[in-house]
């Protein structure tokens, strides 16, 4: 460190040479960085939740989870997917590829969850 120092110090233009290229790519660095307010994302999380009054968590696990789990496992755009099971409630968190369509996987998620038959009796027929 200390023979990094001298060298600075007996080259002075170095040194300058080195504080302008530094001040130059922050300038490049500033006035090439995207800036917006509210930044514009593309959502790629669909969220199912379902709510079961009066059920347990393995109930909500065993009848409605596992369930969609299962029905939606095939579809080709889904990266991840993450579920929790609580009292009274499930929740299914559907994380897709980036390059992927989310309103063709949206419907195809509908469409898998609409054709299991065991749901059918928890819908709420109002």
């Amino acid at each position: 460190m200390r023979k990094l120092i001298t060298f600075f110090v007996n080259r002075p233009v170095w040194g300058n040479a080195f504080i302008a290229i530094v001040v130059i790519f922050g300038l490049f660095a500033l006035f090439n960085t995207k800036k917006s307010f509210f930044p514009e994302l593309d959502p790629q999380t669909i969220i199912v939740s379902v709510f079961y009054p009066g059920a347990s968590p393995t109930e909500m696990e065993e009848g409605v989870t596992i369930k969609i789990e299962q029905a939606i496992k095939g579809l080709s755009a889904i990266e991840e997917i993450n579920s929790t099971s609580s009292e009274n409630s499930a929740s299914v968190r559907i994380k897709a590829y980036q390059d992927a369509n989310m309103d063709e996987l949206l419907s195809e998620v509908e469409n898998s969850i609409n054709s299991i038959n065991s749901l059918l009796a928890l819908k709420n027929p109002y």
